[in-house]
Order: C-alpha cells, then sequence, then structure tokens
C-alpha cells in the first residue's frame, strides 16, 4: 500500500466543516413537515405502536454511495485507479432501510422513536472486459430513530460492511483480498427546513476491524438535500444532494458525492429517482478503499 499521510490538516478541516453543519442544523427555524418523511401531527386516535411502519423517521441519505438501496447504474471512470479494470462499469445496488417498530404518543408526536434494519448488497462489473465482477460489499445495520423536535432526528445505530472481490478479477490479475470488514457504532443527527432542504452530520467509531494493519476507526459524514417544495406534474419532482465522508484510514481526505435528477413519488412511501451523479475521492468498495477514483453515474434508484 502507499505511504500513509500526516492526517492533521485534513482531520481539522473535516471536522470544522461538521462543527459548521452541525451549528447550521441546531440554529434554524424547523419545518413541520416536508419530502417523504415528515413530523406531521398524528390523528388523536392513532395507536401509541405500529408494527412494521411504512415510513422511516430518519430517511437515508440520497448521495450515501454505500447506502443500501435498489438502483441500477452505468460508472464512466475517466480517472481510473483500480489497476487491470475497464473505464466503464455496471454498478448494482440491492436492499434498503424498512422499519420494524414505531412508537409515538397522540398528544406528542414529535416525540416518536422507531427501531429499524437495512441490508443490501453493492457491486460494480467490468463493461470492458465482459462484465467480471470488480467486487462487491454486503451490508446491514440495525438502528433506532428519535425524534427531539423542531425538525430534527437523532439516529443511534450498529452498521457491518464486508468486502469481497470479485471472482474473474482475481483469477485474472492474481489479486488477492485484503479481507476489508468493519463493524461500527453510529450517532447521527439530522434536520427538516423549510422549501424541502435538509441536512445531516454523522460520526462512527469501528469496533471491529479485520485487518487493523490498514484500517482505521474514525469517520466522520455531512450533508446537504434538497427536493422540490411542490411537485411538477402530480408526482414529479427534482431533487439535489450532496455527501462528505472522511475516515481515518484515508488519512481524513475527503470524499464527494453529489447527485441531481427527477424524483417521483410511488404511492406516497417509496420514490423513484432517475438523475446523474459525480463522485470523487476513495472507491465506494472496501477492498479498493486505497484506491481513489473520478467518475460520474447515469442511473435510477428506489428509495424507501
Amino acid at each position: 500500500p502507499a505511504p500513509r499521510l500526516q492526517p492533521d490538516l485534513a482531520m481539522k478541516r473535516a471536522i470544522l466543516g461538521l462543527s459548521l453543519l452541525l451549528t447550521a442544523l441546531l440554529g434554524s427555524e424547523p419545518v413541520k413537515g416536508g419530502g417523504l418523511v415528515d413530523t406531521a401531527e398524528a390523528e388523536s386516535d392513532a395507536s401509541s405502536w405500529e408494527a412494521f411502519p411504512g415510513r422511516l423517521l430518519d430517511a437515508p441519505y440520497l448521495a450515501d454511495p454505500l447506502q443500501p438501496r435498489f438502483g441500477a447504474t452505468v460508472v464512466s471512470v475517466p480517472d481510473l485507479s483500480v489497476s487491470d479494470t475497464g473505464d466503464r462499469r455496471f454498478g448494482l445496488h440491492l436492499g434498503g432501510r424498512f422499519g420494524l417498530v414505531e412508537h409515538r404518543r397522540p398528544e406528542r408526536p414529535e416525540g416518536a422513536w422507531q427501531l429499524s434494519i437495512e441490508g443490501g448488497f453493492y457491486g460494480q462489473f467490468d463493461m470492458d472486459n465482459n462484465q467480471d465482477n470488480v467486487g462487491w460489499d454486503g451490508i446491514y445495520g440495525l438502528y433506532v430513530g428519535k425524534q427531539l423536535g423542531r425538525g430534527m432526528t437523532l439516529k443511534l445505530g450498529a452498521k457491518h460492511v464486508s468486502s469481497h472481490i470479485g471472482d474473474e478479477l482475481q483469477e485474472r490479475t492474481s489479486r488477492q483480498r485484503i479481507e476489508y470488514t468493519r463493524e461500527e457504532a453510529i450517532i447521527g443527527l439530522s434536520r427538516r427546513w423549510p422549501a424541502g432542504w435538509r441536512g445531516y452530520v454523522e460520526a462512527a467509531w469501528g469496533y471491529v476491524l479485520r485487518t487493523p494493519e490498514l484500517q482505521d476507526p474514525g469517520r466522520l459524514q455531512a450533508g446537504l438535500e434538497r427536493r422540490s417544495a411542490e411537485p411538477v406534474f402530480g408526482r414529479y419532482g427534482w431533487y439535489a444532494a450532496i455527501n462528505l465522508t472522511s475516515f481515518e484510514e484515508s488519512d481524513w481526505s475527503l470524499d464527494t458525492t453529489a447527485h441531481v435528477g427527477l424524483a417521483i413519488s410511488s404511492g406516497g412511501v417509496r420514490e423513484w429517482r432517475f438523475g446523474l451523479a459525480y463522485h470523487d475521492g476513495r472507491v465506494p468498495l472496501g477492498e479498493f478503499f486505497q484506491d481513489r477514483e473520478r467518475y460520474v453515474v447515469l442511473g435510477f434508484w428506489l428509495d424507501p
């Protein structure tokens, strides 16, 4: 692997950026609803407990490249780093996050909490080499979301990521798996504002690292999203999102992913998104975390 860089300056910048965003999250006027997940008051005669709720209190991050969801993408990689691969890949997302149980008090709906679970697969396939599997990650997690009022939601949870090299790539290049596995504890805070805005910050600490000589525990994440406040032609609207992630094991270098496109509501719970994405940073597949690439994505995604 390449020599490790001094992380002090990058770490300070990442912490400063997260601090500024956290200040913004806590300091503006709240929103009373909006988007697919809102804080609208429950009806007075609603049950205090609900099994398998149809909505999520803490919605997944739109531009997070490793958020479990359903989707298919075409990835163009002009700045290639992963050796022995082509510059066109097919990306496949499978999975999602789903509510298990939710509790709310009819007289205080803003204090609801929810237990949710997620699981997913993300893989890349080399379109220039007979669709060979470059690699794939398996992901699962368990979370508790708690509404705090003022448009804010707290998230606590644990997440597991296990990464693998594709068999065809391994056979063709003799590249060996580094056994990248990461289990981490997570705390996050998100907030909604009027006109479809949402911001979030998140911190995680890896308590299980399969390859400790290469991996480090710290991770920071932040982002900003906006959906069109009013739908266009009924169910249609636009969205834009940016996600920033920084890993201690990558010397706190900043990974940037941005999305923009068309959003289509499906029954008021699910949402289809068609659009473009841009990524500049470490390769999302854990086995290739020491490689950094810039690429453009065209695809569709289905969000819970």
